[in-house]
């Protein structure tokens, strides 16, 4: 679906490895993390409206080794109120694909439960309806 309105934050951010990165369109530019990999760390993104949501993708491009380890994907239609998680998994590979039931939301906000030395980037974030 078209990005055009959403915005994203994050809890860390690795220098001008800015959460904006995740939703330019730019293969050359990330959000980060800027350290390690570690349980916690997370990224929310606004998608401008209450629209279904049923499946989100999370490229980390050419940086292949900064997928997430380990997730938690939560979907919210306040920005507040988060409700368990709608899906649990690893990544294996730069572009981590993750499928729920359908919802109608606002928000998606992805928790790293993983660790690793590596950093975790994504190059483009998106969501599917």
């Amino acid at each position: 679906m078209p990005r055009t309105g959403w915005s994203a934050s994050a809890s860390s951010t690795g220098g001008g490895d800015v959460p904006a990165n995740m939703l330019d369109g730019v293969a050359g530019s990330r959000w980060s993390t800027g350290t390690p990999m570690a349980a916690g760390q997370s990224v929310t993104v606004d998608t401008g409206a209450v629209r279904p949501l049923a499946r989100i993708t999370m490229d980390s491009g050419g940086s292949a080794n900064d997928y997430a380890r380990g997730y938690q994907v939560f979907l919210s239609s306040d920005g507040t109120s988060w409700g368990s998680a709608v899906a649990t998994g690893s990544g294996t590979g730069a572009l981590v694909t993750v499928a729920f039931p359908a919802r109608s939301a606002r928000y998606v906000k992805v928790v790293q439960t993983g660790t690793s030395t590596s950093w975790w980037s994504i190059t483009e974030f998106n969501a599917y309806g």
